[in-house]
C-alpha cells in the first residue's frame, strides 16, 4: 500500500504483540479502501485489537476526526481510540491514519495496555 509506515512488532510485553501502521487519507473513502487493504493480511484481520484514529482536513480546513477502540475486531479497547486522537491532536496530525493493532498473549496487562497504545501512537508519529 502506497504511503503506509508500520513497525511491527512495536513492543511485546507478557505475550501480547503490539504493531503499529499509518498510512495517508484525504476522505473517508480513502480511508475505507486502505484499512481494507490492511486488513486483508489475515494477521491484522485476526487480531484481537485494531485501535483506530484519523484526522482529515476538509477543502473547506475544517478537521474531519475518527476513532475506534476495535476497527473490525472481536472485541474493544474502550478509551484507547480517544488517547490517539487527542495525541494526533496536539502535533497537528492531519490526512493520517494510525491503526494500533494488539494480539492478546493470555496475560492482562492492565494500564500497561495504553500505555503501550500510546508510545506506539508516538513513534509513528515521529518517524
Amino acid at each position: 500500500m502506497e504511503g503506509l509506515t508500520q513497525i511491527n512488532p512495536f513492543v511485546v510485553d507478557r505475550r501480547s504483540k503490539y504493531a503499529v501502521s499509518s498510512f495517508p487519507v484525504l476522505s473517508e473513502d480513502a480511508f475505507k479502501e486502505k484499512i481494507k487493504l490492511l486488513l486483508k493480511d489475515k494477521k491484522f484481520r485476526q487480531a484481537d485489537h485494531n485501535i483506530v484514529a484519523y484526522r482529515i482536513e476538509s477543502d473547506g480546513g475544517r478537521i474531519l476526526e475518527y476513532k475506534n477502540d476495535g476497527y473490525n475486531s472481536p472485541s474493544k479497547e474502550t478509551g484507547a481510540g480517544v488517547m490517539m486522537l487527542e495525541i494526533m491532536r496536539q502535533r497537528k496530525a492531519e490526512n493520517l491514519c494510525i491503526v494500533v493493532t494488539r494480539w492478546y498473549g493470555g496475560v492482562h496487562l492492565g494500564a500497561d495496555r495504553f500505555k503501550h497504545v500510546r508510545d506506539a501512537t508516538i513513534k509513528i508519529l515521529e518517524g
